[in-house]
């Protein structure tokens, strides 16, 4: 038995120490950490998406098609946003709440996906 859990968890231990090492790079370079916060915000995407397809599966069967993009949306900002530790400050809240409204990015970066999703 303590054989078959150090042969799974020996190799996490060989995962994590790049990955620790990159971490802490991070917290000593603005470069480093650019590339640590690109890593994440890619990974917290994949992992999103592959939620998605998950999801958009379960949602067909139960008759929910189209609520797939508001929680893979709501999955992603609640995913992305811890990761990065990215707080968004909203101007003008009041206005909101009137419906209909639109909502428009004003620049195209990664980070529209992130405040325009919830």
């Amino acid at each position: 038995m303590m054989g078959s859990i150090t042969s799974l968890l020996r190799p996490l231990a060989y995962l994590s120490l790049p990955v620790l090492a990159f971490r802490f790079a991070a917290t000593k370079s603005k470069i480093v950490r650019y590339y640590w916060r690109i890593g994440l915000y890619s990974y917290c995407l994949a992992a999103c998406s592959i939620l998605g397809v998950c999801l958009s599966v379960v949602l067909f069967v139960i008759g929910k098609r189209l609520d797939t993009d508001f929680w893979v949306a709501r999955s992603f900002h609640f995913l992305a946003s811890r990761a990065l530790d990215i707080t968004f400050e909203i101007e003008g809240e009041e206005h909101l709440a009137r419906r209909p409204a639109l909502l428009l990015g004003n620049h195209q970066s990664m980070l529209d996906i992130l405040y325009l999703g919830p």
